[in-house]
C-alpha cells in the first residue's frame, strides 16, 4: 500500500497529467500538419499540371514527373512530421543508413522499376498513346509511371507492365513508324487460274480507301507463297498508315471471301478423296 501510495501521489498524476496532454496536443498538431500538407502537395501537384511548362512536355514525361513528385513531397512530409514530434534527425539518417542494405535487397524489384523507369524516358523506346507487345501482353500505353507502366487492350483492359519487365524483355513498338506494312494469306484450289486469283487480291486491296496506291517505295503486291496440301496460298503485301492497320486487315477478309465467291474461286479446305479399283474386271 505503502509503495503505491509513493508512486500514485498527486504530484505524479499531476506531472503524468500533463505529459499525456502535452503529448496528446502534439499527436493531434502532427495529424493536423500531415492533413495539411497532403492537401497543399495535391494543390501543388495540379498547379504543376495546369502550368505551360508542363502542358510542353512529353506525355510520358508528364506520367513520370507527376508520380516522381508526389513520392518526393509525400516523403519530405514525413520526414518533417517526424522531427516535429521530436524524433532525433542525427537517429533517422543512422538508422536509415543502417537499414539500407536491407531495404535495398527488400524492394530490389522496386529500385529495378524506378531505374527501368528513368531508362524509358531517357531513351524513349515508346511513348504514351504508343501501341506496344511485350511479355505476351500488347495495348495502348497510357500512363509511364515510376514503377510501371499501364496499357490500354483493345478489348479495353487495364494492363499494369512493371518498368524492367519492358526494359530486359523484347519489345514490339508497332506506333514507331508512321506507315506499317499489311501482309495478308489467302488460299485457292489447285484447279483455279492463278492469274485471276491474283487479280481479285488486286482488286480487292485497290477497293479500300486506307490502303496507299500509286506509290513505287510502298506498292501493292501479291504472290505464290506455297504450295500447300489442299491448295495454293497467296499472299497480298498492302502499306498503309500505323493506325489504320486493323481496319484494312479485318476489311480485306471480309473482301476477298465475298469476291472469291462471286469470281468462282474455290477456297480449299482439308479432305480425302478416295478411288476405288474393281479388281474383278
Amino acid at each position: 500500500m505503502k509503495i503505491f501510495e509513493r508512486f500514485f501521489n498527486r504530484e505524479f498524476l499531476d506531472s503524468a497529467t500533463g505529459t499525456l496532454i502535452s503529448a496528446g496536443i502534439k499527436l493531434l498538431i502532427a495529424g493536423f500538419f500531415l492533413f495539411l500538407g497532403l492537401r497543399v502537395i495535391k494543390f501543388i501537384l495540379k498547379r504543376i499540371e495546369k502550368s505551360k511548362l508542363y502542358r510542353k512536355m512529353d506525355n510520358s514525361v508528364k506520367s513520370f514527373t507527376i508520380s516522381f513528385l508526389s513520392i518526393a513531397f509525400k516523403a519530405i512530409l514525413l520526414i518533417t512530421v517526424a522531427a516535429y514530434l521530436g524524433v532525433p534527425m542525427s537517429s533517422m539518417v543512422a538508422l536509415v543508413a543502417s537499414a539500407g542494405v536491407a531495404i535495398g535487397l527488400a524492394l530490389q524489384g522496386g529500385l529495378s522499376n524506378i531505374a527501368s523507369g528513368i531508362m524509358i524516358i531517357i531513351f524513349r523506346p515508346f511513348s504514351v498513346g504508343n501501341y506496344i507487345e511485350c511479355s505476351g501482353y500488347s495495348g495502348s500505353v497510357i500512363s509511364i509511371g515510376i514503377f510501371h507502366t499501364t496499357l490500354a487492350t483493345p478489348d479495353n483492359k487495364n494492363v499494369v507492365i512493371p518498368n524492367s519487365v519492358l526494359t530486359s524483355q523484347t519489345l514490339v513498338n508497332y506506333s514507331a513508324e508512321k506507315y506499317r506494312r499489311v501482309d495478308l494469306d489467302f488460299s485457292a484450289a489447285y484447279n483455279c487460274d492463278a492469274d485471276k486469283v491474283k487479280d481479285v487480291l488486286l482488286s480487292c486491296a485497290n477497293a479500300i480507301p486506307q490502303v496507299i496506291k500509286d506509290n513505287s517505295e510502298k506498292p501493292i503486291d501479291t504472290m505464290i507463297m506455297e504450295y500447300a496440301p489442299s491448295g495454293i496460298t497467296y499472299r497480298v503485301r498492302m502499306w498503309c498508315e500505323s493506325a489504320d492497320y486493323w481496319t484494312i486487315a479485318f476489311r480485306m477478309r471480309e473482301d476477298v471471301k465475298r469476291a472469291f465467291n462471286e469470281n468462282g474461286i474455290e477456297i480449299p479446305y482439308n479432305k480425302l478423296d478416295i478411288n476405288v479399283i474393281n479388281t474383278k474386271d
